[in-house]
């Protein structure tokens, strides 16, 4: 097998170079960086066995919506022997118990069981074909459901540490929302919100947009990448009079989803100028302010040639988790200390 297991001496250093203090509630928060995961496993079944394979080909998969092939994780094995305290704080943890106990392949989830922000896989299985099986079937669930609770624990960072100017964004849009900090360049239009970090290499940014929302069609696949193309291509411009577009050569992928109770429309797929030869990655998603009956749009992009960009879209992606549509009362509360 050609995925190999990292020493027990190197997992203890990653281990303690990113161990972090309690968060205020008395529990250590989760430890290990970002889009690692650590699997319990012993040796032989992790380098040798189908079971391991199997496990190692879901978590490594490639992350969707990239020029390039990056896995969805980093991976790191420990034999169950060596799991000790030192290892229980890590942030994603997956055990597979194999064993004839089981009567059938489940899986089940733990969160903040040793740690704040960790959730615990187990996956069981009665024998090794039908966790293998089990595994290959539920792949795009396992990586989802991992995906998500990344982007979850970014999301609770950015409403901490982001220094997002709200007020402006509120005001115009009527939502809260927060995205990495480090994106000072902020370019204003009627409707229109643009941050970027205008980096040459490593580029982030996050456009906002709305439009008045008059029928349910314009959250049909078609419908918003035109949209798409409509307002970023007349705002976001290059060189050689290029204009942002959405890449032909990769199919966006589309996705309907519920947040607090309301309707989401994703896109995720690569953007690219139409003269030049800048492009990447993005993801948006859409939904209806019911307050102002206006439809928004969370657009957020990278430009990182030749570098690696699995980290630097889902960092932008977890400002997604951040949002939260503002109640009149609220509204009119900051329109009260607007006035004072």
């Amino acid at each position: 097998m050609k995925h190999i297991a990292l020493s027990v001496t190197l997992l203890l250093a990653i281990v303690v170079g990113f161990s972090s203090c309690n968060n205020g509630s008395g529990i250590l928060s989760a430890s290990s960086t970002a889009n690692e995961v650590l699997v319990v496993m012993d040796d032989q079944s992790w380098k040798e066995g189908l079971a391991g394979r199997a496990l190692f080909d879901v978590l490594n998969s490639p992350v969707l919506g990239l020029p390039q092939t990056e896995p969805n994780f980093r991976i790191m094995q420990i034999a169950p022997e060596n799991f000790t305290t030192t290892f229980r704080t890590m942030r994603n943890i997956v055990i597979p118990e194999i064993s004839n106990i089981y009567s059938a392949p489940k899986l089940s989830a733990e969160i903040d069981k040793h740690a704040y922000g960790q959730v615990i896989l187990t996956i069981k299985a009665p024998d090794t074909t039908s966790f293998v099986n089990y595994v290959t079937e539920n792949s795009a669930s396992i990586v989802d459901y991992l995906v998500t609770k990344e982007l979850e624990r970014t999301a609770e960072w950015l409403k901490k540490d982001a220094y997002t100017p709200q007020t402006q964004i509120r005001q115009m849009f009527g939502i809260s929302i927060s995205y990495p900090k480090g994106l000072p360049h902020v370019t204003t239009k009627k409707d229109f919100y643009w941050a970027t970090n205008n980096a040459g290499e490593k580029r982030q940014d996050i456009v906002i947009y709305q439009f008045p929302y008059t029928t349910e069609k314009v959250f049909e696949k078609d419908s918003l990448i035109a949209i798409r193309n409509k307002i970023l291509g007349e705002h976001i411009k290059g060189s050689f009079d290029s204009q942002m577009t959405t890449s032909k050569a990769y199919d966006p992928i589309y996705k309907k989803m519920e947040v607090d109770s309301i309707f989401r429309a994703e896109l995720r797929g690569l953007w690219e100028m139409t003269t030049d030869m800048m492009g990447g990655p993005f993801v948006s998603q859409a939904f209806v302010n019911p307050y102002t009956n206006k439809v928004i749009v969370v657009d957020v992009f990278v430009y990182a040639p030749e570098s690696n960009k699995r980290n630097l879209i889902r960092t932008l992606e977890a400002s997604f988790y951040t949002i939260r549509i503002l109640k009149p009362e609220e509204m009119a509360s900051d329109e009260a200390v607007k006035k004072k």
